[in-house]
């Protein structure tokens, strides 16, 4: 008498986990087909990525070089942007620009960084940046200096490179920000309280500024990587199960990319969706995240810091 109940339950489930992400997908692919417009004349000419040396943020600046967008680097470490932009410029053939920035900074950097953007048009803006602090720790034990770089990287840094470009896509009538978040955020992860947390509000910024861009000619994607594999990642994969996939950070940022244009919301790679769709209800998902921490810390005394998304930086 009730199936029908359980059928659009199900449906529910499906639209919100994959289906409205894959038919935004396909209906954009779609009109990419009859358009066939490339990134610089849809967008601008010039992509801003941030925390771009290493990580998904690198492969984000050669993806879409490779796509014919001038990229300016951001990130810390100078002599990494030297050498990633000019690799950039000899591969690809386009311009580069760096900045060589500290999030982790005050309010203070973002007036010279309003300054130097405004030279350029910026068609898009990757916000990859971000802070993990070790995982595994208890909010207690996480360092004032950690809690302060969440925020300031996970949270302010977004927010405020956003406020720095937007007005200028508004008044060109084209633009996307993609913010990259991390399927941290879909449920609290002990260990990882902090920056779970962080994520939570990285997802729902991206995903209010969609809507509140529509009819704009600017777009805002938000991107949630599960288990995506770095350089450093060694340390913390070692106690996943054999047969858990975990994708190459190459291969997962070339499937995110061809998202751009057709969803506002994507896990970036069809088996992250697979994975997340899969994920048990919370309470048990807690738990299960407590116990594998749990085993990351036994197994590593030293309690290295490794660079591996269920996140999302570089």
């Amino acid at each position: 008498m009730f199936w029908w109940i359980g059928v659009y339950a199900v449906f529910l489930w499906c639209y919100n986990g994959f289906l409205e992400s894959l038919l935004g997908i396909i209906w954009g692919s779609l009109k990419n087909l009859l358009k066939r417009e490339r990134f610089p004349e849809r967008y601008g000419k010039w992509a801003v990525v941030t925390g771009s040396s290493d990580g998904i943020g690198r492969q984000y600046a050669d993806q879409l070089a490779q796509k014919g967008m001038n990229i300016l680097l951001i990130s810390r470490t100078e002599h990494k942007l030297i050498a990633v932009a000019a690799e950039i410029e000899r591969k690809y053939g386009v311009q580069t620009k760096w900045l060589a920035v500290d999030f982790s900074k005050g309010l203070e950097i973002y007036k010279p960084l309003r300054e130097q953007l405004a030279s350029i048009e910026v068609g898009m803006l990757v916000n990859n940046v971000g802070h993990l602090p070790p995982p595994s720790q208890k909010f207690e034990e996480n360092s004032d200096h950690d809690i302060n770089s969440v925020i300031r990287l996970n949270v302010v840094a977004t927010t405020m490179m956003t406020r720095i470009v937007l007005p200028g896509m508004l008044r060109r009538r084209k633009g996307i920000i993609i913010n990259v978040s991390s399927s941290s955020g879909y449920h609290p992860v002990p260990g990882m309280a902090i920056y779970a947390a962080s994520k939570v509000y990285t997802t729902s910024f991206g995903l209010g500024l969609a809507h509140e861009l529509r009819g704009t000619g600017v777009e805002c994607q938000t991107v949630t990587p599960f288990l995506v594999s770095t350089s450093m990642s060694q340390e913390f994969t070692k106690n996943l199960s054999p047969l858990t996939a975990v994708l190459d950070v190459k291969r997962y940022v070339k499937a995110a990319v061809c998202t751009i244009g057709k969803t506002a919301y994507t896990c970036g790679h069809w088996m992250n969706t697979l994975q997340l769709t899969s994920l048990s209800p919370q309470a048990l998902t807690r738990q299960q995240a407590s116990q594998f921490n749990l085993a990351t810390v036994l197994s590593s005394p030293k309690r290295k810091q490794p660079s591996f998304n269920l996140m999302a930086h570089g």
